[in-house]
């Protein structure tokens, strides 16, 4: 009786203690949650963090109380400054940052206001430089060891050119401070140009929740990412949103432009550029999407995406049989006329709206189709250069009559001899006619011709064992306006469109700075024995050069601008 009274009493004594250590552990859970480090509970946004996510504040300073000992005028101000950094205008906001600065000096957003602008500006002035550093050692020197002044730390070291601590600074800034978004937002923007691409989302989506939606980088940023990474429907979601909130931002209507062009939708396309030019006329980028439009591809593809022409050549050579065997159907006029539109080839496309609007005045939107015919026109040439061009276009045709006729049919053009690498000039000069060619050094020899409008000239090549090993290819365009601003001109879009047909899609290469003032955009073809890059030089509007190799005769681990000297040599 007496055993089994004292295991009761432990029993009880285990129990109660069992029950105070957890009474103990739920005060002190409750003291670390009071008194612990202060913490920010964020909401739902969208494509933020979940919500009742937490997010510690550490040394993150506090603009809210700052702000609160200025007038309201000037906290207006502040927020016109930022609107005005958030587009860009970043000039207009250092403005606006230094009047508040000469009043306010000790005022912190508008310190930092300034600050960011100016890492943000691609070239500064003497006094910007000197105004960077002043204003750099001035916030460093009141927050001492912060992430704020870590923060600082990594965009000065970014901006002279060393990202890899830059990366690591800012890594630091966001552990200190992880509550204050624009470190986060600047660490997000460094993982995601090294390619991580997890961490940047995870930072990106903080950089949402903390700044309840209200950043539109951070959206930028985010969906430029998920396009990078080929996850093209979250990108387009996400863009879509974000213009709900932020319905001019250039960079989301950028982006919405681009995966417009992946659809095919080019028209849609070009009104977004046009847009973003409208109220920002020296967007950059702009710009360069309306000179590449039709010829970008999602990031991941591999093949050589056609012209806007090219695709509108495809509809145009389908209907116009069809129009011409029934003249009389109206539905088919319009369908060719606004194909020839998307081509560009304005002439044939109003005249087939007038001859609509001649048969039924009355015809659903006739009107409006003539209009958009009429006012859109090809960039005029200058008066020089259509001279230029009338003279050359008339020694060409000069040219045409006097040289011999050759005898190219369609899958000899570009060089593609049907003869195998390795055959004998013998054996070359028996399927091709000799009186074509003329020699030009030991064992080369060429042959040129013109076809309205290129002038071709193509160079066969005997290795010293009078081997056939190689054929170098020049088309040149004299009527062609050197006012390409660097864009693919139509020369290189027709012969990688007629290789294409002979060789298959190609890859496309993308513009690469070669040094020296070379930026090369090529396209390549490669099998197991052949090898062939056609390719343009940006600046050199009106000559396309390609190279067919025997791949075995190749040196191994060539790069792409190594390709230059054999693309040069004749």
């Amino acid at each position: 009786m007496t055993n089994s009274s004292s295991a009761a009493r432990r029993a009880a004594y285990l129990f109660l203690a069992l029950c105070c250590g957890a009474l103990l552990a739920f005060v002190g859970f409750r003291l670390y949650d009071v008194h612990g480090p202060n913490k920010i509970v964020v909401g739902g946004d969208p494509y933020g963090l979940p919500a009742g996510s937490t997010v510690i504040r550490g040394d993150t300073p506090d603009m809210t109380e700052a702000l609160a000992t200025v007038p309201a005028q000037v906290q207006t101000e502040l927020r016109r400054a930022m609107e005005l950094f958030r587009s860009g205008a970043y000039s207009s906001a250092y403005d606006i940052y230094d009047g508040i600065v000469v009043l306010y000096p000790d005022l912190l957003p508008a310190l930092l206001g300034q600050l960011n602008t100016l890492f943000e500006l691609d070239s500064l002035s003497s006094l910007q430089q000197d105004r960077l550093s002043l204003l750099t050692e001035k916030i460093q020197g009141r927050y001492p060891g912060s992430g704020l002044s870590a923060y600082l730390e990594s965009r000065k070291i970014y901006r002279a050119g060393n990202s890899t601590a830059a990366l690591e600074l800012a890594r630091i800034a966001s552990e200190k401070a992880p509550a204050f978004y624009q470190t986060r937002l600047w660490y997000g923007r460094l993982l995601m140009d090294g390619g991580r691409s997890i961490q940047a989302t995870n930072e990106l989506k903080t950089v949402v929740s903390l700044s309840n939606g209200d950043e539109p980088r951070a959206y930028e940023l985010l969906a430029e990412l998920y396009r990078r990474s080929g996850l093209l429907d979250s990108c387009s979601a996400l863009v879509e949103y974000a213009l709900s909130q932020f319905p001019v931002n250039a960079n989301l209507l950028l982006l919405q432009g681009y995966l417009n062009e992946y659809q095919g939708h080019f028209d849609a396309a070009e009104k977004l550029y046009q847009r973003i030019l409208a109220f920002n006329p020296d967007f950059v980028q702009a710009r360069e999407a309306i000179s590449t439009l039709g010829e970008k591809s999602p990031p991941g593809s591999s093949g050589v995406v056609l012209s806007p022409q090219d695709r509108a050549q495809t509809a145009c050579d389908i209907l116009e049989p069809l129009v011409e065997k029934y003249p009389e159907n109206l539905p088919l006029k319009e369908a060719l006329g606004r194909a020839y539109l998307k081509g560009r080839q304005f002439d044939r496309a109003r005249s087939q709206f007038q001859d609509i609007q001649k048969v039924d005045p009355e015809y659903p939107d006739i009107q409006q189709r003539v209009q958009e015919a009429n006012v859109t026109r090809p960039a005029p040439i200058s008066r020089g250069d259509g001279l230029t061009a009338n003279l050359n276009r008339a020694v060409d045709s000069l040219r045409e009559s006097i040289e011999p006729a050759t005898t190219h049919d369609f899958t000899t053009m570009l060089g593609h001899y049907v003869v195998r690498y390795g055959a004998t000039p013998r054996e070359f000069f028996k399927k091709y006619s000799i009186g074509n060619f003329r020699p030009v050094a030991n064992n080369v020899w060429q042959e040129s011709f013109y076809i309205a409008p290129y002038m071709h000239t193509y160079t066969v090549i005997f290795d010293s064992l009078s081997h056939f090993r190689e054929v170098h290819v020049v088309v040149y365009d004299s009527t062609s306006s050197s006012n390409h601003m660097g864009m693919a001109p139509e020369i290189y879009t027709r012969l990688l469109k007629q290789n294409s047909r002979i060789s298959g899609i190609g890859n496309s290469t993308g513009e690469t700075d070669c040094g020296d003032g070379i930026v090369l955009d090529a396209a390549v073809w490669e099998t197991q024995d052949n090898f062939e890059m056609l390719a343009r030089v940006v600046g050199k509007p009106a000559e396309v050069r390609m190279v067919r190799f025997d791949k075995s005769v190749l040196p191994p681990g060539l790069k792409l601008c190594d390709y230059t000297k054999y693309l040069n040599q004749y």
